[in-house]
């Protein structure tokens, strides 16, 4: 009796991750289908130097958040035991960092345009400033929300928050202010997730900071916070250099490369990533349950991954020309580079989450850390030749990156490397069958004389019917398994 209760207990993070998953990708599908057509008409209506400056305002609003959580959130979800004591300090921390930051954007503004060489860079930036206070306002909210693992409220929000981004940005278009339609969608997208949070769970400190509180969990917020300012700073650092070394147009065109290999990466993240930490965190001590759910994790983003980036790389030019434009084909080339360094670091998107579960969040200082590093030597060498040089150099480097961070996991849930190998061969099966079919549609277009728009529908339609036909049974069984409504006894339990 008591073995079958334990086997019970040990499913039920399982069953919330699974709801989880199911929350994020309502979230994703809805949110990323506005977000999507809405930049493709953007893209069609503004210029690469409009999409370059955009870039760097949205480096600027990870960092504001970056230093206004300062790790706090991330301490609050590892933490087994919580105490109002802990939510209340955390609250006035997090609140107080976020004036400073807003302050000091506020201020150095002028100075950042001129080092940036952008024009209306600085107006931008202290269009942030409000919205940045109440996503700061909301942050222990949403750590509340992660915590109890209720994605439904933090999904509906970012699908709210899209609309007011292209809303916003269209509007400003229509009335002949194009310069601001992407600096005023990015603010409107901030302030519109933060109220909705701040709706879905109204929290306010009953006590004032208590120093024993915040001592409680200072040192894995600082490791925390150190891992994740490097992190951003890698992620970010290749987009300040290309726009400071290359120009803003440069910027625009590497930018839709990058974001276009990375979307479907960056969605699997959202939908199933950060769903993971709370889950891993719960047997984060059992490294056979552990090393086997990051196996499956990382086969099903293969499983994604791989066959996308493969088939983007085929069809690079009829992508950019059918979806946003001749403007953007400039842009194919670092597509087309950029593919294989951004294909390994997709699959790598699951690995902070074993290190933060397990409590060894140093680890990710000491690899993003040799990525900020190493991107930063190579964007200064390369620079000098040009953009594909540089997506050249970025591409070794994430490849790289992405292979020792999956040693590092090895080692860590004690799993050996060829296991999670063999994790990575449905993916790579299925990559080949879809490029092959990409490949076949493409040159059927050629064949044929068809132009854009109309051969994006060669290029896309042989590849996806592959993919459906050979992952229906999979796609079956996890559909029916995230849409399972958990029992009451099981929901109220986890």
């Amino acid at each position: 009796m008591s073995s079958t209760r334990s086997g019970e207990k040990s499913k039920l993070p399982w069953a919330a991750f699974a709801r989880g998953v199911r929350d994020n990708l309502i979230a994703e599908v809805g949110g990323q289908g506005i977000r999507v057509c809405g930049v493709v008409i953007l893209a069609r209506l503004l210029t690469p130097d409009d999409f370059g400056v955009f870039r760097i305002l949205m480096s600027a609003s990870m960092f504001i958040i970056l230093f206004s959580e300062a790790g706090i959130p991330d301490a609050l979800i590892q933490r087994k035991e919580l105490n109002s004591a802990h939510e209340s300090t955390a609250w006035w921390l997090t609140v107080a960092l976020t004036g400073i930051c807003i302050s000091a954007l506020y201020i150095l503004s002028p100075s950042i345009e001129r080092l940036m060489e952008m024009p209306a860079l600085s107006s931008g930036l202290r269009l942030l400033c409000v919205p940045s206070m109440l996503q700061g306002m909301s942050i222990i909210a949403n750590a509340r929300l992660r915590r109890e693992m209720r994605f439904g409220p933090l999904a509906l929000s970012e699908v709210f928050a899209e609309i007011l981004f292209v809303t916003t940005a269209l509007l400003l278009v229509w009335f002949g202010r194009p310069r601001l339609s992407l600096p005023a969608g990015l603010a409107a997208r901030i302030a519109a997730q933060a109220i909705y949070v701040l709706a879905a769970e109204p929290y306010f400190p009953r006590k004032l900071p208590q120093v024993a509180a915040a001592r409680d969990y200072w040192q894995f917020a600082t490791v925390a916070f150190s891992g994740k300012l490097i992190t951003v700073g890698a992620n970010n650092v290749d987009f300040v250099l290309v726009g400071k070394l290359l120009g803003s147009t440069a910027l625009g065109y590497y930018s839709i490369a990058w974001d276009l290999l990375r979307f479907v990466p960056a969605r699997l993240y959202r939908v199933a990533g950060r769903v993971a930490l709370p889950a891993f965190a719960k047997v984060q001590d059992q490294n056979e349950e552990l090393s086997e759910a990051y196996r499956k994790l990382l086969d099903y983003i293969a499983r994604f991954v791989l066959p996308v980036s493969g088939c983007v790389a085929v069809a690079a030019p009829e992508l950019l020309s059918s979806v946003y434009g001749a403007q953007w084909l400039p842009a194919a080339t670092p597509m087309r580079i950029l593919v294989v360094g951004l294909t390994l670091a997709g699959v790598r998107i699951g690995i902070g989450t074993v290190f933060y579960a397990k409590s060894y969040p140093s680890l990710d200082i000491y690899l993003m850390s040799g990525r900020l590093v190493s991107l930063t030597a190579i964007i200064l060498l390369t620079a000098q030749h040009g953009l594909s040089a540089v997506s050249a150099g970025v591409s070794v480097v994430e490849g790289f990156i992405s292979v020792a961070g999956q040693l590092l996991v090895c080692s860590l849930v004690e799993c050996g490397a060829k296991n999670l190998a063999l994790a990575l061969i449905p993916g790579t099966w299925l990559a080949a069958a879809c490029v092959l079919a990409t490949c076949v549609g493409k040159f059927t277009a050629m064949w044929l004389g068809v132009k854009p728009p109309l051969v994006l529908a060669f290029v896309v339609t042989p590849a996806a019917a592959m993919f459906f036909w050979l992952q229906a049974g999979d796609a079956a069984r996890m559909i029916s398994t995230v849409f399972k409504r958990a029992p009451r006894k099981a929901a109220q339990a986890v």
